[in-house]
């Protein structure tokens, strides 16, 4: 099969069909959600492998001497997905079981040493920014220069800020699952749960095609050398 149909789009479906798959298999949801649950896991290795591809893209957008708007575009990914990776875990909390002080409790509805339980500007907003931003850059405007024919060069300025098709099929599944799951009762997935791992492996999904673009026009340049 071909790798990029693979990655891009079987990968995806694969993601949203699994917790289905381990509950026919196991019988049981015990290990699939929660903040110690393997859909919670997987976000947080999704947003960790993001990093590992952005780091990988500065080196060769520093190679082929690309502009710093991209450089500092990556770096801005980094940021992002290390944020929401580290609100994921709680900063450590969830892995080395600390406490949580009194103070932040009173702030945190989930006594949880975080920001995304404690107001609703870095949960909801985010979430809903995200959303729309996937719903414009990662559907609407990939089928438009689709099917009006429109071809960016990569000397376009944003030719690296733009999602391309590849994000696609993930695009489509962060903007269904919600509704989709209000439709059919499943009681072994947890909708917010799923929605942070979709929106993580987009995040993946959106850096991996960045990395192959980056990698390819570096090929380029070491051929025409």
């Amino acid at each position: 099969m071909n790798r990029k149909l693979l990655i891009f789009h079987v990968l995806p479906l694969l993601v949203v069909l699994f917790p289905g798959i381990w509950f026919v298999i196991a019988g049981n949801d015990r290990m699939l959600k929660g903040e110690a649950g393997i859909i919670e896991n997987m976000t947080v290795i999704f947003l960790v492998l993001a990093i590992g591809f952005c780091i990988s893209g500065l080196s060769l957008a520093n190679r082929i001497g690309l502009s710093s708007l991209v450089k500092a575009w990556l770096f801005v990914m980094i940021l992002g997905s290390a944020y929401f990776a580290l609100e994921e875990i709680s900063y450590g909390q969830h892995m080395f079981g600390w406490g949580t002080a009194e103070t932040w409790k009173e702030l945190n509805d989930q006594d949880e040493t975080n920001l995304h339980n404690v107001h609703a500007i870095f949960d909801q907003v985010p979430r809903a920014l995200l959303t729309l931003g996937i719903l414009i850059g990662g559907i609407i405007l990939p089928l438009y220069r689709h099917f009006r024919g429109i071809q960016l060069g990569h000397d376009n300025r944003f030719y690296w800020q733009w999602p391309t098709l590849d994000c696609l099929t993930i695009g489509l599944l962060v903007i269904l699952i919600r509704p989709a799951l209000s439709l059919v009762d499943v009681e072994f997935i947890n909708t917010g749960e799923m929605k942070e791992n979709l929106f993580a492996l987009f995040i993946l999904l959106y850096c991996i095609s960045i990395h192959t673009r980056l990698k390819q026009l570096a090929g380029d340049d070491v051929t025409r050398a």
